[in-house]
C-alpha cells in the first residue's frame, strides 16, 4: 500500500519539476459533494438485478495548474476522493440496505482550457483505495464497518485497491481564484477483487461532483 501511495505523489511531484520552469504555476485548494454509484457488467451480475442508488460522499485534496499558454495548461494534484454505492432490497424476510463509501488517494491529470472565465478540463485519474464505511441495516437495526480493499484472499475485501478512469469537468470563475464546477468520473478499472473478475464479475466507479 506504501508503494503506491508513494507513486502517486511521484507522479504529481514529476509534473510539477518538469513543467515549473516555463510556465506559469497556480496552486489551489478543492472541496465538494460527490455523487457516487456503480456500474455493473461482466459475464456474471455481482449485484443479482438490483438497482444501485447514488449515495452522497466527498471530495477534498490540493490542486496545480501549469499555464501553458493563455488559454491552455495541464493540471495536476492529489486529492481524496469519495465513491460508492447504495442498495436497498425488501421482501417477505424485512428490509435490508447497504450504503458503501470507499474513498481513494487519486492523482488526476487533465488538459485544460480557460476563456472569459469559464473552463474545461479532461484527462485520467489514478487512485488507490485508502480507507472507507460500508454501513447495513436490517430491519432498523445497523452495522457499520471499515472498507477493505485487496484481491479477494480475504472474505472481507470488497474492491480493488487500484481505481483508474477519465475525468470531465466543466465550470466558471465567479470571482478571480474562486471557481465553480460540475464534473463527471468514469471509471474504468474494474473495482472489484482479482477473485470477483476471475469469474467473469466486474463494477466500474461512477461519480457526478459539484466543487
Amino acid at each position: 500500500m506504501k508503494k503506491h501511495l508513494f507513486l502517486l505523489l511521484l507522479l504529481a511531484a514529476s509534473l510539477a519539476t518538469s513543467t515549473h520552469l516555463n510556465a506559469q504555476v497556480k496552486f489551489g485548494v478543492k472541496a465538494g459533494l460527490n455523487l457516487a454509484n456503480i456500474n455493473s457488467g461482466g459475464d456474471e451480475d455481482v449485484l443479482d438485478g438490483l438497482d444501485p442508488k447514488m449515495t452522497p460522499t466527498f471530495l477534498v485534496g490540493g490542486v496545480v495548474e501549469f499555464g501553458l499558454t493563455e488559454n491552455l495548461g495541464i493540471g495536476t494534484g492529489v486529492q481524496l476522493s469519495g465513491k460508492g454505492f447504495k442498495l436497498e432490497e425488501e421482501d417477505e424476510f424485512g428490509k435490508y440496505s447497504i450504503r458503501s463509501n470507499p474513498l481513494y488517494l487519486q492523482v488526476p491529470v487533465s488538459i485544460n482550457y480557460q476563456n472569459n472565465g469559464f473552463f474545461a478540463s479532461f484527462g485520467p485519474y489514478l487512485g488507490f483505495g485508502v480507507g472507507g464505511k460500508n454501513k447495513e441495516t436490517f430491519d432498523g437495526e445497523s452495522d457499520t464497518y471499515d472498507v477493505e480493499f485487496g484481491d479477494g484472499s480475504n472474505e472481507d475485501d470488497l474492491y480493488s485497491p487500484l481505481d483508474y478512469g477519465l475525468t470531465l469537468e466543466l465550470g466558471y470563475a465567479v470571482a478571480g481564484a474562486v471557481r465553480l464546477s460540475a464534473s463527471y468520473q468514469l471509471g474504468l478499472a474494474n473495482a472489484l477483487p482479482k477473485t470477483f473478475k476471475d469469474e467473469g464479475y466486474k463494477v466500474n466507479h461512477q461519480v457526478i461532483g459539484v466543487a
